[in-house]
């Protein structure tokens, strides 16, 4: 009798053990594949209800990418153009997005707004709030962000508490300010869309990324809130925490399989709005956060860490490099 309950015991664990790994697999699968291939593209406008779409950080990289995508009529016939509320720092910068947004989208009305997120205070940000709450924002795409110059322990961040806080306070606090205007709207619309770019950095508790994990993470945590929050008012909330992507803020400028360009990286990205709530915004970095989750938890982290020394000492290799060239430079003069 206890023979036999130990034989049935192992069987149901190892039907469990199966069933838990088909689930794995299964999810991975769905997750690259639904949203980037099989399910079919929502109506943007339908979905938000109205006729303009803010970005902030819009004048470089992801940002920019988001604005003109969405102010051109995209390349599924749902997505239609959208007007554009350009949201950065520098109004010259602004100005040039806007005029190469006008060349490739005309007839689009785009409104600009320098505004520098290092502010900390309603006072401050209230000037911003104001534009946002003058106009029908139908999409609400929540970009803004500030990293290292390269990975390293807290304490010897390449700036210091001045560039800790600021990069907490540019990563975490527009999201909340933003959308919570955004969102009032929105729901008594009973339509709208609230895109908040994380990082594939907040998946894992990354060692030397620290600050910008951390607070890459909230908005990941903040966003699975306001999504529960906010749907039964029929608002789409969604995060996208990409990995690697070919813009300045990264420091690669040439495009691969796993690196995808800004606009191609984005094209995917809204292609999935409506279909999922979090992902990392296009197939080929699913596939590779779905490879890394599949790894232990010790092999993961140990691979992740390995990684970020080897960018760590490779950015100090690079500027000590920088320092030999000079004073040698200085040597010869």
């Amino acid at each position: 009798t206890v023979t036999l309950l130990r034989m049935v015991l192992l069987t149901l664990l190892g039907y469990s053990a199966l069933a838990l790994v088909a689930y794995r697999i299964y999810s991975a699968v769905y997750n690259v594949v639904f949203p980037y291939f099989l399910g079919t593209p929502v109506d943007l406008h339908k979905k938000a209800g109205a006729k303009w779409a803010a970005v902030t950080d819009a004048t470089d990289g992801i940002g920019k990418a988001y604005a003109t995508a969405l102010a051109k009529k995209f390349k599924f016939e749902l997505f239609q153009k959208f007007n554009v509320f350009l949201i950065s720092r520098t109004q010259s910068k602004l100005d040039e997005t806007k005029k190469e947004i006008e060349a490739v989208a005309p007839g689009v009305e785009i409104k600009t707004f320098a505004f520098d997120f290092g502010a900390t205070t309603r006072a401050a940000y209230e000037p911003l709030l104001s534009e946002l709450r003058a106009i029908e924002l139908g999409i609400l795409v929540n970009n803004v962000g500030y990293s290292f110059e390269y990975p390293e322990i807290l304490h010897a961040t390449e700036g210091g508490l001045e560039r800790l806080a600021g990069m907490t306070t540019i990563i975490s606090l527009p999201p909340v300010l933003l959308s919570a205007v955004a969102l009032e709207q929105m729901s008594k619309r009973k339509a709208g869309i609230v895109i908040n770019i994380a990082s594939g950095a907040a998946y894992h508790e990354a060692s030397h990324w620290n600050v910008y994990s951390a607070a890459k993470r909230f908005v990941l945590h903040l966003s699975g809130i306001l999504r529960t929050e906010y749907a039964p008012a029929g608002v789409t909330v969604q995060c996208i925490s990409p990995m690697l992507v070919a813009t300045k803020m990264a420091k690669i400028r040439r495009s691969s399989f796993f690196v995808p360009s800004a606009d191609a990286f984005v094209a995917q990205a809204l292609r999935s709005v409506g279909l999922v709530g979090e992902t990392t915004g296009c197939y080929a970095h699913q596939i590779l956060v779905e490879a890394v989750n599949a790894l232990p938890a010790l092999a993961r982290d140990s691979i992740i860490n390995k990684h970020t020394l080897v960018m760590h000492d490779g950015a100090l290799a690079k500027r000590a490099k920088k320092m030999n060239d000079a004073l040698e430079g200085r040597k010869n003069a």
